[in-house]
């Protein structure tokens, strides 16, 4: 099952401002606020922006303060890629051997604006390509791609055919102009033509196995955390350039406790670009005892990135986040006492 965690912006949608036919003792025009309060044009110009079209011309509306609001401005017919790619290796030390290991996957979409309603998106997405690779201690090296001919190890083409059955198939989505997902339609659909090609190609024991893998990587939580973790992007506040914002949380999963920041940066505006600065860590530690052996667990890591957004269309034109993790874990009973440690980098690009 793919698992697609890049970075999750939490934003919140702002309302449009509702024109009426009042003036102000002055004569000034009168507006509604997203408060419900009645109050002259001229104090809220910042969010006053669709009288002026700026919301179909740009995704980055710039205000009279120099900040700058973030929505998405897609086109209706246009046609928007999202080509993903995470690769990963890493280092393992336990027993006093070393082992290296490094795995790399792909997973291509095209999502096609059929409808644009008001602040919301109606896309279709189709599942265009798929790949992974991989190798092993011993240097083998595996991989298949979807684009190409069926691989000839029996495990790799196994997989290259469930994914294959996939590939070219189309499902809805409704978003907000914020990258929020709103409704998810279709995956039934897919997963049933999906499970229709591969009658021929597996046991009815594996066919079993492949509906449950097609049901939680096809669910609608999963695509919607798919998509929203790469492309609901914007910061939760109007920023001028040179401004961040943060995320930071507590971690607590039972034994495991720490915690985790991330900060973006509005970094700089140039040639039709938006660059976004990403850097962040986490800390986490904890220890659990189980038949007398305590085992005691230490995890660091940092990310470091930055996301290029289009400013006519706020879509994605790159995306590079890289992650650095240490990690080790002590076992210990009485004297005796055993420690395995490793690192990994992981790195995320999209288009």
């Amino acid at each position: 099952m793919l698992i697609l965690a890049v970075l999750t912006l939490l934003v919140n949608c702002k309302e449009k401002n509702q024109q009426i036919n009042e003036t102000g003792g002055d004569g000034s025009g009168m507006v509604v606020n997203e408060s419900g309060n009645t109050v002259p044009e001229s104090e809220n110009d910042s969010l006053n922006l669709s009288a002026s079209g700026a919301f179909e011309n740009s995704a980055l509306v710039k205000n009279e303060d120099e900040s700058y609001s973030f929505h998405y401005n897609l086109k209706k017919g246009e046609t928007y890629p999202l080509n993903m790619k995470i690769s990963q290796n890493q280092s393992m030390k336990a027993n006093g051997q070393d082992v290296n290991i490094s795995s790399g996957r792909t997973v291509n979409f095209d999502y096609l604006v059929e409808e644009v309603k008001g602040n919301n998106y109606k896309l279709k997405a189709t599942f265009k390509e798929f790949s992974e690779n991989s190798q092993g201690p011993d240097g083998v090296r595996l991989s298949y791609n979807t684009s190409l001919a069926k691989p000839d190890d029996k495990d790799v083409a196994q997989s290259w055919t469930i994914y294959k059955s996939i590939t070219g198939q189309s499902f809805g989505m409704e978003i907000d102009n914020k990258g929020r997902v709103i409704s998810v339609n279709g995956l039934e659909k897919v997963i049933g033509n999906s499970l229709s090609k591969l009658k021929n190609e597996f046991t009815a024991e594996e066919q079993n196995v492949i509906k449950q893998m097609l049901n939680a990587y096809l669910s609608t939580d999963a695509i919607k955390t798919q998509f929203e973790e790469s492309l609901n992007i914007f910061p939760d506040k109007n920023l001028k350039i040179g401004e961040k914002w943060e995320d930071s949380q507590n971690i607590s999963e039972g034994p495991v406790k720490g915690t985790n920041k991330v900060t973006r940066t509005f970094q700089q505006l140039e040639n039709g670009v938006a660059k976004i600065k990403v850097s962040g860590q986490q800390d986490v530690s904890g220890n659990e005892t189980q038949n007398g052996v305590t085992a005691t667990m230490k995890n660091h890591s940092t990310i470091d990135g930055y996301i290029d957004l289009d400013t006519e269309s706020g879509w994605v034109r790159k995306m590079n986040i890289t992650k650095k993790e240490t990690a080790s874990t002590t076992f210990q009973q009485g004297e005796q006492k055993e420690t395995e440690s490793g690192s990994s980098i992981i790195v995320t690009t999209i288009n």
